[in-house]
This record gives structure tokens, C-alpha cells and sequence, in this order.
């Protein structure tokens, strides 16, 4: 199962792929302040939004880009 990362790994994650908090934001297809909100700690972001994050950032353990 996967959980919510920590802010830190949110934002190791999004650095990694080279995005701006508001293409971030875009690419799970949520607000710009609840991604600001996940990085700053004050919220968890959800795992399903947190999967398909790293699904599309080809980071995912089962669906990794070849």
C-alpha cells in the first residue's frame, strides 16, 4: 500500500521532475494552495493523489517507465 510521503519527499519528488509547485499542482489536478499546503506539512496529501503522482512522474514501484 502506499502512504503519503513526507513534505520534504513531496518536494524531493517535484524538484526531481522539474516542476514548479503550480505544475505540480496541475499535473494531480488539484489547487496550487493545497499543494503549497502539502509541502508545508499543514496537510497529508492523499495517498490515491500521492500514487497517481508518482505514477506520473515514473517513479511508481509497479509502473516504472522502462
Amino acid at each position: 500500500m502506499i502512504k503519503s510521503p513526507s513534505p520534504q519527499k513531496l518536494k524531493e519528488v517535484r524538484a526531481a521532475m522539474g516542476f514548479t509547485q503550480s505544475e505540480a499542482a496541475e499535473m494531480v489536478h488539484v489547487s496550487l494552495r493545497a499543494w503549497q499546503l502539502w509541502e508545508a506539512g499543514d496537510r497529508k496529501i492523499p495517498p490515491g493523489l500521492w500514487e497517481l503522482c508518482i505514477i506520473k512522474a515514473g517513479l511508481h514501484p509497479l509502473y516504472r517507465r522502462a
